[in-house]
């Protein structure tokens, strides 16, 4: 391994170092409690290197939620050769479903809600960047079935809406209001059956 290489590799470490501390930071003690220090202490980093990576808590915050949005892989347009539209949609379901569990989306969610009158710039980037970023992400897919001839031609924007409102009323509203809220034991097939509703619907 070369010195660039291996600077590369120290800087990812630190890296991921700093955003797990972050994460249980603003997860303990809300957004307005986490103090950058705290972090870096937690990270074993120095306060100059945090602020290297991230300058300042709002850009560490929501490079914490946008490594929480990219922890499951979501399929995209390009992805869809060969695989039928329903195995499409329940692969989507499913990894937003892990995306919002074991990403922790839906606690850093109820983090950016209770500071939403104190910071509403970040609940905005929040908004704009890991919540409309998933329905553009989806409406591409929905789009390439459409060319495809699997699903009827529509309005996918809303079409998107109408799927994801489904999945969310399982996999979001209750764990936002819940504290500790478990992912449920049937979610896979709660999920199946938004799938399903959604392409009797929209399924050519």
């Amino acid at each position: 391994m070369g010195l660039a290489s291996y600077r590369r590799t120290i800087s990812e470490t630190k890296r991921a170092s700093i955003l797990a501390a972050a994460r249980e930071n603003f997860l303990s003690g809300g957004y307005s409690r986490a103090a950058m220090a705290d972090i870096a202490r937690d990270a074993d980093v120095s306060t100059a290197t945090l602020y290297k990576h991230f300058a300042s808590k709002d850009a560490l915050f929501a490079a914490i939620v946008e490594d929480a949005t990219t922890t499951a892989e979501i399929p995209l347009s390009t992805d869809i050769e060969g695989k039928a539209a329903r195995d499409i949609l329940l692969a989507i379901g499913d990894a937003y479903a892990n995306q919002q569990f074991d990403g922790r989306m839906n606690e850093l969610l109820r983090v950016v809600i209770a500071e939403v009158p104190t910071a509403p710039n970040l609940a905005r980037e929040v908004y704009k960047n890991g919540v409309l970023g998933r329905y553009d992400q989806l409406i591409a897919v929905l789009n390439a079935l459409v060319a495809r001839g699997d699903l009827k031609p529509h309005n996918t924007g809303e079409g998107a809406l109408h799927l994801a409102g489904m999945v969310k009323e399982f996999v979001v509203w209750p764990a936002l209001f819940t504290p500790r809220f478990e992912k449920p034991a049937d979610l896979a097939a709660k999920i199946e059956a938004c799938v399903d509703a959604y392409l009797k619907i929209y399924s050519a």
